[in-house]
């Protein structure tokens, strides 16, 4: 048994080589539909499938007969495919363990278990791992790693992306790989081959998000202490309540202050710029270039001091925003209010 990132088992496929049995399991599903999808297209040949490729799906299936599936020979090839999505719902799925234990060769067997994890009691986790097997386990990401996971996945599919693009996308998609997979492709074939770098315009021309009105703006206008700005964004905001979650927007404004305080402390205590740049870089801002421009400017207007009662105002705002504490009110309402209190 090996545990295995997504990479590692795609290095393998490529490479030619097909363990018995792939545990693909996790609170993320993109990772897992990646290798899955990967082994069904790659594992033989179209006109071999017909007779020994087979997709099961959990909730149509039990642990018994996913086994009974897999105990069989290839049809004139070199292996079976066997294929189990959703495999969260297949009933008795502990009794897979039975045909593990002594898994044929010539088969592959891919469990999907998406949006948690296996559980690691199970004789059968026992047994993929002496089957020699591979298990991946993926994780959420959190709202602040996305961006970088999207420059990441823009770089090996052979194009690069702006910073704030990637921002930008990350605002709109949140934590989820798969629509930021398919916001990629869709800028990709829009743009055509001649595609090197995609653009916040790219982003707001082919994705439907404006780049005027978000919450990275938002963050900005309050900066420099825009009130007039800031206040024509929140309630263009205000207007669409289901496009700009109020949630989202807390959190990305937290984390502009979170890093704006890292910044304003390092250089207040080294009384260097490019000290206070480094810190910032060192808590998950990405370019050089963009802390300069923004936080060297808004470290002249907000102080250490400044920047934590505000994050403590938005982790304020926060839980009044799931109603705790807070009469109901609008979206655009609470982000007037917030507004204000953070510019004074």
């Amino acid at each position: 048994m090996a545990v295995l990132s997504q990479e590692e088992i795609l290095k393998e496929l490529k490479g030619g080589t097909y363990r018995p049995v792939y545990l693909l399991m996790g609170e993320e599903p993109y990772p897992i539909d990646v290798v899955s999808d990967y082994i069904e297209q790659h594992a033989m040949d179209e006109a071999e499938r017909t007779f020994n490729q087979t997709v099961l799906y959990g909730r149509d299936t039990s642990g018994k007969k996913v086994g009974l599936e897999c105990d069989q020979y290839p049809t004139f090839a070199e292996r079976r495919v066997v294929i189990v999505r959703e495999a969260q719902a297949t009933s008795q799925i502990g009794d897979l363990e039975t045909y593990v234990s002594h898994c044929l060769p010539t088969t592959v067997l891919v469990i999907c278990h998406k949006y948690k994890a296996l559980d690691k009691r199970l004789k059968l986790y026992k047994a993929i791992e002496k089957a020699g097997g591979a298990i991946m386990e993926t994780k959420k990401l959190y709202d602040n790693q996305m961006p970088h996971w999207i420059s990441t996945f823009a770089t090996k599919s052979g194009f690069g992306i702006e910073d704030r693009a990637a921002d930008l996308l990350a605002e709109h998609v949140g934590t989820n790989m798969t629509d930021a997979a398919k916001a990629i492709e869709k800028i990709r074939a829009a743009v055509g081959a001649g595609l090197k770098t995609i653009t916040v315009d790219m982003v707001s021309d082919n994705v439907g998000i404006s780049k005027e009105y978000n919450a990275f703006e938002l963050r900005d206008a309050l900066f420099r202490k825009d009130k007039r700005k800031a206040l024509t964004i929140v309630k263009a905001m205000g207007q669409n309540e289901k496009a700009y979650p109020v949630q989202a927007i807390i959190a990305a404004l937290y984390n502009g202050f979170d890093h704006l305080f890292t910044y304003c402390f390092a250089k207040a205590t080294t009384k260097s710029d490019d000290e206070a740049v480094k810190a910032a870089m060192a808590v998950g801002e990405r370019s050089p270039f963009m802390v300069s421009k923004n936080f060297g400017p808004a470290s002249r207007l907000y102080t250490a001091s400044d920047c934590m009662r505000i994050t403590n105002l938005l982790a304020e705002y926060d839980m009044r925003s799931k109603g705790y504490n807070w009469p109901e009110t609008t979206t655009r309402d609470m982000l007037v209010d917030l507004v204000c209190r953070v510019i004074g």
